[in-house]
Formats: structure tokens, C-alpha cells, sequence
């Protein structure tokens, strides 16, 4: 490719075309012939890149490309490599152009340089990272000498929790933190007998144990704790409400102002470039808090089992002991699709494939009638034998457009329809209350905090 100094001396020898012909089309076949000889005399450097295997999605995830000059003259580069588009390159200090049209680099001879940049995942899943473009610009400066190192690395996108425990002075934060393996006690309502105690006014009479009260001649209590080694199936709809994306509102905050302005909502970037708060699809929030439940559940020895499922069922890993490594590989690879999510068929699949009572959490949300009364069908089926408990994640813009004043007929509309699906969404949930299903109605951003303190107090009151 020819430089802006190759372009510069075909614009001048253009000048001689006023006086001769032949002698401007001698020059610029000269230049040429120079183009091409200098071309060849340039011999690109090596290059590699050093990526992390694992990122969290919304993190910004440093990459390195590392270019090796072997000769023993500078070079002068432009370097760029191939992302996958859900990699969002983010601006370095001279600006995010830099990259896109190649990084400009002066090696030194005989020496490597380390170029930096960083990324932030914007979707779940194993991204990969191309091949390695090179411009080398020629000894007398006349080409750029294009060249491709064949690179391959895969960077696997896991659910990220980090936006998502913003509120650093929940409890929840405490009991998370307790370092080690250690046995933690959680004392409460549960069945597992930690040891005894002397009475206290206040104390369940029932916990009175009799017969070491009588050898001690006052009233004794036992302490119980949260049970162990109990079944956690995580039933996860990957069906088209879970696609949707929103931000990571929280109870009492308005989702930001204009944003669902118009008669409706419209379409906003899924996070700035700086790394602002992350718009996340709906999945991603139930994601998370799989995540951080399994590392709660391996506190208390308990097993974790999966489903997912849209119209079929496209994953069931039986229970084993929570490991969030592993269950961070599995929740890496799960995909949305626009498709109703069957439940009758996911419900009856987890019922015949666990058979041992479990807590069922299943991650949903509840707008579509038809749908809804299928939900609440197959959970009150399965609650003969397990303790569903289900996650419904708020729609921030539905909840807004619902109370919003209205301005115009257009806006009256928009409001009516909104209405209506938040009341129908409210009435299913308590009818499945009713249904003595658990049911924890949240919005996206305390999805991670409120899952993890209704497991807690399950396991504290025994429910399970």
C-alpha cells in the first residue's frame, strides 16, 4: 500500500504532464518501480496476544499485544487485531479510533514492545479473539507492507455480579465475606440440633428440651441450625422475556428520566464507553444471582442442579456439590431465544429427573396469560413433591410508562397497555401465592441480593 509520501510525489510529477508527457509517465512509472522495491525490502515483525481466559460481563478485561522486532533496524507500525462484536473496545488516551484504524507503534531494533488496551464484554458466552493485523511502513518510507499473524484466543464471558452488589452495607455483603471453609452457623428455625442453652425470655417454648431441663433443674433450649447437603435446582427460562434488557434499577430509584420517554421506551446503548452502569438482558440478572447463590450453597454443603429451558429443554445437570467454577462455564454458555418457554414440559422434565425433594428456584418473569396459567399449573404440580420458589424480575420501563402522566392520546394509550400488564403480571403472582408457591417479585438490580436472602431464610426456617 502506498504512503502519504508515495501519494505526495505523484502529485508532484502530475505537474509535468504540462510540459511532457512521456517524462511524467517515465517518473511515475519510476515511482512505482520504487513503491515496489521498497515494498519488497520490508520484512514485518512477530507478533502475539496475551488475553485473560475468563472475564466477567461489564468488566473492563486488559489485552496485550506483544510485537517483537528481530531486526536490526526501527520499525515504524500500525497494529490492530479482530474482536468479536459484543467486545466493545474502550478509548485509550489519544482516543478509540486508534486501534480501529491500526495503532501506531515505533519499535526499536533488536527489541519487543507491549501494546495495551482494554475491552468490556457487552453479551455472555466464549468470544473469540482473530488474527493479528500488521502495517510495517518501508525503510525509505514509500509502502506499508501488510501482513496477518494467525491468532486464536477465546475469552470466556461469564454472568458478572459486580454492578450488581453496588449496596455494600446489606447484610447479605457480611455473610458472603465469612472467609474459609469454616461451618457457619446460621441458629433460627432449622432441624439440624447444634447444642443447648439456658432459656431466655422470648424463646420458642417448643424448643424446651425437657429431658435436660429436668437434669438441670431449669429450662434448657436447643439450638438448631440451617440444614445441610440439601438439593438447589436453578430452573432458568431462556425464553424471549428473559431477553430483554434493562437497567439495573433498584427499589425506591426511577429508571433514568428520558430514557423510556416518547409513548413508550426506545432502544439505548447496553452500557457507555467510560464502563457505566451495564443494561443487561434479564437473563444476565438471574444469572448472577446463580452465580452468587453457589457460592452461598457451598457454604452450607448443599447441591446444585440445573435447567434450562425456552420451548425445549436445552440443558439439565443433575445436583452435585456447588461449584461455582464449574456452574460459571455452564451459565456462560446459555442463549436467549425469542421463543415462548414451554414450562409443563421444562416442570415435568426437572420432576422426573430429581426426584429427591429439592428447593426449585426458577428465574421468570409473568406478562402472557396463556403462558402464566401454564407456570402456575406446572409449579403447583411440582410443589407436591419440591418447594418452588419463583424469581420474577420487574420491567422498569413497564412499571414507569404505567404511572407516567399522560400528555397526548398516544401517551393514554401507552398507559392503558401498561397498566394492564402490570395489573395482569400482579395478579398472577398472587394467585401463585396463593397456590403456596413462593413468589419474590423484584427489580433487576436487588435480583442477586433478594435471591440470596430468601435461600437464607428458607434455610433458616426449615422450609425445605
Amino acid at each position: 500500500m502506498p504512503t502519504g509520501r508515495t501519494l505526495s510525489l505523484l502529485g508532484l510529477t502530475s505537474f509535468l504532464f504540462l510540459v511532457s508527457t512521456p517524462a511524467a509517465l517515465a517518473a511515475d512509472a519510476l515511482i512505482v518501480l520504487l513503491v515496489l522495491i521498497d515494498g519488497r525490502r520490508t520484512r514485518p515483525p512477530s507478533a502475539s496476544r496475551q488475553a485473560p481466559r475468563i472475564s466477567s460481563l461489564g468488566a473492563v478485561t486488559d489485552i496485550t499485544v506483544t510485537v517483537t522486532n528481530e531486526f536490526s533496524r526501527a520499525l515504524s507500525l500500525r497494529v490492530t487485531d479482530d474482536l468479536d462484536p459484543s467486545l466493545r473496545r474502550l478509548p485509550g488516551p489519544g482516543g478509540q479510533d486508534e486501534w480501529e484504524e491500526g495503532f501506531p507503534v515505533d519499535v526499536p531494533a533488536r527489541s519487543v514492545l507491549r501494546c495495551h488496551y482494554n475491552v468490556r464484554p457487552r453479551a455472555r458466552g466464549f468470544l473469540p479473539l482473530g488474527a493479528i493485523h500488521i502495517r510495517t511502513r518501508s525503510p525509505w518510507g514509500l509502502a506499508w507492507r501488510r501482513s496477518t499473524v494467525a491468532a486464536s484466543d477465546i475469552l470466556q464471558v461469564q454472568p458478572g455480579v459486580r454492578d450488581l452488589l453496588r449496596d455494600r452495607g446489606h447484610a447479605i455483603h457480611r455473610r458472603l465475606r465469612t472467609p474459609g471453609p469454616r461451618r457457619n452457623r446460621q441458629w433460627g428455625d432449622g432441624r439440624e440440633f447444634e447444642s443447648l442453652r439456658d432459656y431466655v425470655e422470648g424463646d420458642d417454648p417448643r424448643t424446651i428440651d425437657w429431658k435436660a431441663s429436668a437434669k438441670r433443674h431449669k429450662y434448657v433450649v436447643r439450638n438448631y441450625e440451617a440444614e445441610r447437603s440439601q438439593n438447589i435446582i436453578l430452573a432458568i427460562d431462556a425464553g424471549r422475556h428473559m431477553r430483554e434488557r434493562l437497567p439495573p434499577v433498584r427499589a425506591g430509584e426511577t429508571a433514568e428520566a428520558g430514557r423510556f420517554g416518547g409513548g413508550g421506551w426506545r432502544e439505548v446503548a447496553p452500557g457507555d464507553a467510560q464502563g457505566g452502569p451495564l443494561d443487561r438482558e434479564r437473563m444476565d440478572y438471574a444469572l448472577g444471582a446463580c452465580m452468587m447463590l453457589a457460592s452461598r450453597a457451598q457454604n452450607f454443603g448443599d447441591r446444585i442442579g440445573v435447567v434450562v429451558f425456552d420451548e425445549r429443554v436445552r440443558h439439565v445437570s443433575p445436583p452435585r456439590r456447588a461449584d461455582p467454577p464449574s456452574l460459571a462455564r455452564t451459565l456462560a454458555e446459555v442463549e436467549t431465544r425469542l421463543v415462548e418457554p414451554n414450562y409443563p414440559l421444562a416442570l415435568a422434565t426437572l420432576g422426573r429427573n430429581f426426584r429427591k425433594r429439592s428447593l426449585v428456584i426458577l428465574f421468570c418473569d409473568i406478562i402472557d396469560g396463556s403462558v402464566s396459567r401454564a407456570l402456575v399449573q406446572s409449579l403447583t404440580r411440582i410443589g407436591r413433591a419440591h418447594l418452588p420458589l419463583a424469581i420474577a424480575i420487574q420491567n422498569p420501563a413497564l412499571e414507569a410508562t404505567a404511572v407516567r402522566p399522560v400528555g397526548n392520546a398516544a401517551d393514554a394509550y401507552h398507559r392503558a397497555a401498561a397498566e394492564e400488564m402490570v395489573q395482569a403480571r400482579a395478579t398472577t403472582l398472587q394467585v401463585m401465592r396463593q397456590a403456596g408457591i413462593l413468589v419474590v417479585d423484584t427489580p433487576p438490580g436487588d435480583t442477586l441480593v433478594r435471591t440470596l436472602d430468601k435461600y437464607v431464610e428458607i434455610k433458616e426456617r426449615g422450609l425445605l
